[in-house]
């Protein structure tokens, strides 16, 4: 997997930045608030990245800077919610503001991200709110969220179904924190469902 990309800004719009790194021009699907950060074009800038494959392709996300990059894939987590509408709504909310939202409950501040209705904010609440606690409390969450969001990712593109994928991560040992490893252990339930 590609962690982050260094290079030079060649164009750069809204939701998409394309990043020359050793005269290989990368498109990259970015938020409103990573574009609003970027420097001019022609400028050196180094953005964290994550591919996600589905089947018509892989495509890269870039973010502002980690925990940005940790809010995606736990958005991403949330059934019912794909890359695009979960950089939607970090390009709608900024990611302190976000947090706040999921631990204080205010589902109206979420759903007036585009694409987001009353239900699905209140899905986000209800699905990331204890995992908020853990992200804020001792600040180590993200590294599993990270590693999670790899193992869904994966599993999807061997053709499972996301929600399957993210029911059985949840039934492994806690203990398990590398991701071949939680690989593994989840594909061995999902072939035995």
């Amino acid at each position: 997997m590609i962690a982050k990309l260094k290079g030079i800004v060649h164009e750069k719009h809204p939701n998409i930045l394309i990043i020359n790194v050793n005269s290989i021009y990368f498109e990259v699907n970015i938020s409103l608030n990573c574009f609003t950060h970027l420097p001019a074009i022609g400028s050196v800038v180094e953005i964290p990245v994550t591919t996600i494959f589905r089947e018509d392709g892989a495509f890269l996300y870039g973010f502002l800077n980690e925990e940005e990059r940790k809010l995606f894939y736990m958005l991403n987590t949330v059934s019912k919610i794909g890359p695009k509408l979960a950089l939607s709504i970090l390009s709608t909310i900024t990611v302190d503001k976000l947090k706040s939202a999921i631990k204080s409950k205010n589902s109206d501040l979420i759903s007036s991200a585009p694409g987001v209705g009353k239900r699905t904010a209140d899905r986000i609440i209800l699905e990331l709110n204890d995992k908020m606690e853990d992200l804020v409390s001792n600040g180590e969450g993200g590294k599993d969220f990270d590693i999670d969001g790899d193992v869904v990712s994966a599993l999807i593109n061997l053709g499972y179904k996301k929600n399957d994928c993210i029911n059985a991560l949840k039934k492994i040992d806690k203990g398990i924190k590398n991701f071949e490893e939680k690989f593994r252990e989840t594909l061995k339930l999902l072939t035995t469902s």
